[in-house]
């Protein structure tokens, strides 16, 4: 009987030192693991923009299909908003290109209609599409309230510095 309790007291450890070393290392790579990118950074008379160009992407007409609920619509411009923002918490990230905000209009305009907010979008968006980010907090904060928002208020706008350390938390750039 002892012989039997050791053997399955020691089968219990094994398995769960091994169950613990193969969660510690899948959830290091998980967290460790970051898409390439490369960034382009255009000088404007607003100053510097900072454009992903990710080496994985899928295509944005596949990324924000036409028929895109307006939860989705949100979700997207909330999540863009975050690579230009200071806040205390951020959840979620969609690197805010050019081309996925010239998409989100195209969008948005194609569903007006039915969008209860689409002119708040349209606003939003095609300021951005200028290149314009003078309030992206403030973008942020009026979708993160039609969100129902309780935490994560945006507090201000990241400076180029900031917005380069935000963006490499999530991608492995290339050249830097």
């Amino acid at each position: 009987m002892k012989k039997i309790l050791i053997i399955v007291s020691c089968s219990i450890i094994i398995a769960a030192l091994v169950l613990y070393f193969t969660f510690t290392n899948l959830s290091k790579d998980s967290v460790t693991k970051k898409e390439s990118a490369s960034i382009n950074v255009e000088k404007q008379e607003k100053g510097q923009i900072i454009e992903i160009e990710e080496a994985d992407a899928k295509p944005v007409a596949e990324e924000f299909p036409l028929e895109m609920s307006e939860e989705k619509i949100r979700d997207a411009i909330h999540g863009m908003s975050h690579q230009k923002v200071k806040a205390d918490k951020k959840w979620g990230f969609i690197p805010l290109t050019s081309e996925r905000v010239n998409r989100l209009i195209e969008v948005v305009k194609a569903n007006q209609s039915t969008y209860k907010n689409s002119t708040t979008y349209l606003e939003i968006l095609e300021r951005w599409a200028k290149n314009d980010f003078s309030q992206v907090d403030k973008d942020h904060n009026t979708i993160w309230e039609l969100q129902n928002g309780n935490v994560g208020r945006a507090t201000g706008i990241l400076s180029h510095e900031e917005e380069m350390e935000f963006i490499q938390e999530y991608y492995d750039v290339e050249g830097t």
